[in-house]
């Protein structure tokens, strides 16, 4: 199965990136492009987002994959991406992802996403014993399914990066790329599931939700006797606390850990979103071992 999974990633890494890096498709961002710019005023003062092109950026990838691919059905689940489709042997699902060069270049590095847009299962960063107690460490547990009426579910993002220099009220297009997030059975053989770079944010349990999984779990004003400060990612400086008396909510055999969070103690649960850095799933094997790209990048000139 794994060697079949390898090679529609790599076709279908192929047939979205025909699409996505076509002229039509080009020539419609264009059409985005220029209309931002004549109605980049009445935009700025009236659109709640600072980010103008992310619908029609959603839109027009719909719009295409729809025009260009064989879709059979819809994902009926709404733990997914973006646009979520059933194709004749995969379950596909793309992202849409917008950067602003001028106020977070940084994050072209790297693809961000949450657990819904995963099909596999890192292992826990900073997992330590404390006292003789297990700190779990820091899961991403996916919650997209592997399979989906026996078809492999892929992930691919689809970025679009935009110049929008709200001082000078200025808007133009950079760049798009195109990139194959692996699916869970590839992670385990070619990532040993190691293939997340770091978390963007994390989970912390607050008020609503420790009201329905135990009140133990609410927020705390004042740290308590049995809670062992600790660094949970070992540089020395003791930024968490892991509680001696209480499970973990959700994984079994392990303490649950406070952090201070808007003034007070909150159980840290997951990471809730994570980065993957692009050059990881730049070189791909196939079934046959043969390299293909990962991560395709073209300049909108």
């Amino acid at each position: 199965m794994n060697k079949i999974i390898k090679d529609l990633e790599k076709k279908y890494m192929d047939k979205i990136w025909t699409v996505i890096s076509s002229d039509e498709f080009i020539d419609n961002l264009k059409i985005i492009e220029t209309y931002i710019i004549k109605n980049y005023n009445f935009l700025h003062e009236n659109w709640d987002e600072k980010n103008k092109i992310k619908v029609g950026v959603e839109r027009l990838i719909r719009f295409h994959i729809y025009k260009n691919f064989n879709v059979v059905n819809i994902y009926p689940s709404p733990v997914s991406s973006d646009m979520a489709v059933e194709l004749d042997d995969v379950l596909l699902n793309i992202d849409a992802k917008t950067i602003d060069m001028v106020g977070n270049p940084g994050d072209d590095t790297a693809i961000h996403f949450q657990k819904n847009q995963i099909t596999f299962n890192n292992e826990p960063f900073f997992k330590q014993k404390i006292n003789g107690f297990q700190f779990s460490g820091i899961a991403f547990p996916a919650r997209l399914e592997s399979f989906y009426k026996e078809k492999p579910v892929l992930t691919f993002f689809v970025t679009v990066n935009y110049f929008d220099d709200s001082i000078q009220k200025t808007f133009r297009l950079s760049h798009l790329s195109v990139c194959c997030v692996p699916h869970d059975l590839v992670v385990q053989e070619d990532y040993s599931n190691q293939i997340i770079s770091n978390f963007k944010t994390h989970e912390y349990i607050g008020k609503a939700k420790a009201e329905t999984i135990g009140t133990k779990y609410l927020p705390k004003s004042n740290i308590e006797k049995h809670w062992i400060p600790f660094s949970i990612k070992g540089s020395g400086a003791n930024d968490a606390y892991l509680d001696t008396k209480l499970d973990h909510p959700f994984i079994p055999n392990s303490k649950a850990v406070w952090k201070v969070i808007g003034g007070k103690y909150s159980i840290l649960t997951y990471g809730g979103s994570a980065r993957i850095d692009k050059n990881n799933i730049l070189n791909r094997l196939d079934s046959k071992k043969q390299n293909w790209i990962g991560h395709r990048k073209k300049d909108i000139i």
